[in-house]
């Protein structure tokens, strides 16, 4: 009898220590998708995704691809910050929505590159309507995202792009919608 409980009560010990690692291992590989997923600046993020109307999965797929969240980023075509805004963009966008009060040296801060960024995507996202298209446009730029669009080669319906003749653009437009979807399942963002 002795030899029968010690048995049980050794088969209870590894049952609640195989629970206890499968939810340690769970919470491990949760802290490591946090990890490579991070949500840093979400204070800003959220409220101009908000008021731009912008997915919060969206802004974070698009700051994870274009700087890994470091507000010091530079490209080797000058675009600055978080959300990599170029110097054109950036005049562009100033005297379309009017002056905001920030100069182009403040684009390394945080608040005015998000803000810029995001009301980037939200104005490309009015005039294409397909976030695919507007990743493509927030990477190449809407005139060229609009000429292809009118090229059969690259869009069969005039509205999304069926391919696209840059390897740069293809290629950031599968990894912000690749980064979208894994924000949405790690975070349940929309």
């Amino acid at each position: 009898m002795g030899k029968v409980i010690r048995n049980a009560i050794l088969g209870l010990l590894i049952v609640g220590f195989l629970v206890f690692a499968g939810a340690m291992m769970n919470k491990s590989a949760k802290l490591l998708e946090h990890w490579a997923y991070p949500t840093d600046y979400s204070e800003i993020v959220e409220e101009k995704a908000v008021e731009y109307d912008v997915p919060l999965s969206i802004v974070y797929a698009v700051i994870r691809t274009e700087s890994n969240f470091d507000p010091e980023a530079e490209s080797w075509v000058g675009a600055r910050g978080l959300m990599q805004i170029t110097k054109e963009s950036y005049e562009w966008m100033d005297y379309y929505r009017g002056e905001t009060g920030a100069t182009w040296g403040d684009f390394y801060t945080p608040e005015v590159n998000v803000d810029y960024g995001v009301w980037l995507l939200s104005y490309l996202h009015g005039l294409f309507g397909e976030w695919e298209t507007v990743y493509a446009a927030y990477n190449a730029g809407p005139n060229a995202v609009k000429k292809w669009l009118e090229n059969p080669e690259y869009s069969l319906d005039g509205k999304t792009l069926d391919k696209i003749p840059y390897e740069e653009t293809s290629n950031y437009r599968e990894k912000v919608s690749k980064y979208r979807e894994d924000y949405q399942r790690i975070y349940g963002f929309d």
